[in-house]
């Protein structure tokens, strides 16, 4: 590889950085990385220096998105996500994996399904996600005597566990046991990547602990709804059978999926209250959000259960989903301290003194300009 190629190759590497950093070092380090390359009698990046590149390059882009957003709003985003994966991680646990119990020997009232086995595919747990969710709930408790930094580190095993389940089917494909829906575990991961990359040294332990409450209220009351609608459907059968909790209709999933638009919802009018004196509310409901629909959208796809009533239900959701992205997007120029104003609102001009106007703002004309003047 000569020299104009290699160099080539480095630039490429180097897009992963972000674009005002390049234009500022892009130079500097590609000379740099040629020297050291002819010095050793390299005609290519070597594995590790690609993999450091790449890995430096993603985690600045990823620094410098970041800032793009208020401190109260990562805040507030991490606050929802810690709280949305610590909450359901906890009560998959107890009510998908150790509540469940074997199938009757005799077949009881489900019919003889599974005469000859237990349905416990991972030792006394029903799935490989029993060893999942105790992790989002140690970090849960971390935070709660704020040991931040063991908090964050099983936030990410919890998202290096996920990956792992993810992938497992592919790297040992003998192994029988029984594992989450893949869009739950995409939602999990995706939620303990948000609490991750935003739980921070400011984040507040009132603001997690009441989104903790309010999302325990919320699992709890579909926990209560998913006992009552199987005894309506189901008389006189075991709510605890193996694999119910996640994919039996009325099953804790399931009532979850059918209540998240609604929740939705209903959370968004309250943090479109709470946003009017502490704004970012909106935009932390609208991320957590639009996270849990993930549930039942895939839900709807791989099923179609509720048939043509979810065509309805979808469009209705979707418009009123469409009012929340607005309300974030004001809520976000809030909290940024952004404001727009018209050129009628802003000071006179004074003879002689040029007019600026003023910080954060974003200025927007009362006429249209007119056409240039005279020479």
């Amino acid at each position: 590889m000569t020299a104009p190629r290699l160099e080539i190759v480095y630039r490429r590497l180097l897009r992963c950085y972000p674009p005002g950093w390049r234009q500022q070092h892009a130079d500097e380090v590609v000379a740099t990385l040629l020297d050291v390359a002819d010095a050793e009698g390299r005609t290519r990046p070597s594995p590790g220096e690609a993999a450091n590149l790449l890995a430096h390059g993603l985690a600045a882009r990823f620094g410098a998105s970041l800032g793009l957003l208020p401190a109260t709003v990562r805040n507030r985003v991490a606050a929802m996500a810690f709280a949305s994966v610590a909450t359901l991680s906890c009560t998959l646990f107890v009510v998908a994996e150790v509540l469940p119990g074997p199938w009757p020997a005799d077949g009881g009232a489900d019919g003889g399904y599974w005469l000859d086995e237990d349905g416990l595919t991972f030792g006394p747990f029903v799935t490989v996600g029993a060893a999942l969710y105790p992790l989002p709930v140690l970090a849960f408790v971390a935070a709660a005597v704020n040991a931040r930094r063991v908090a964050r580190a099983m936030l990410g095993l919890t998202c290096l566990a996920v990956l792992a389940i993810l992938v497992a089917p592919l790297a040992a494909p003998s192994i029988d046991a029984e594992r989450p829906q893949l869009y739950l575990l995409v939602v999990l991961g995706l939620l303990a990547a948000l609490a991750a990359a935003g739980y921070s040294a400011t984040a507040s332990r009132r603001e997690l602990f009441g989104a903790v409450a309010t999302h325990g209220l919320l699992l709890a009351g579909a926990t209560a709804l998913s006992v009552s609608s199987f005894h309506r459907t189901y008389p006189g059968s075991p709510w605890n059978r193996p694999l119910h909790a996640y994919r039996g209709y009325g099953g804790l999933l399931d009532t979850v999926e059918m209540i998240v638009p609604a929740a939705v919802t209903v959370g968004a009018l309250l943090a479109t209250a709470a946003s009017v004196r502490r704004p970012g509310w909106i935009v932390a409901t609208f991320t957590i959000g639009g996270i849990w629909s993930i549930l039942p959208i895939a839900e709807s796809i791989r099923y179609d259960r509720w048939g043509w009533e979810s065509n309805y239900t979808g469009l209705g959701f979707a418009f009123v989903f469409g009012l929340i992205t607005l309300a974030a997007v004001v809520d976000l120029f809030r909290a940024a301290g952004l404001k727009v104003v018209r050129t009628s609102d802003l000071p006179h001009k004074i003879p002689g003194s040029p007019t600026r106007p003023e910080p954060n703002t974003f200025t927007a004309r009362s006429t249209p300009p007119g056409p240039p003047p005279a020479p």
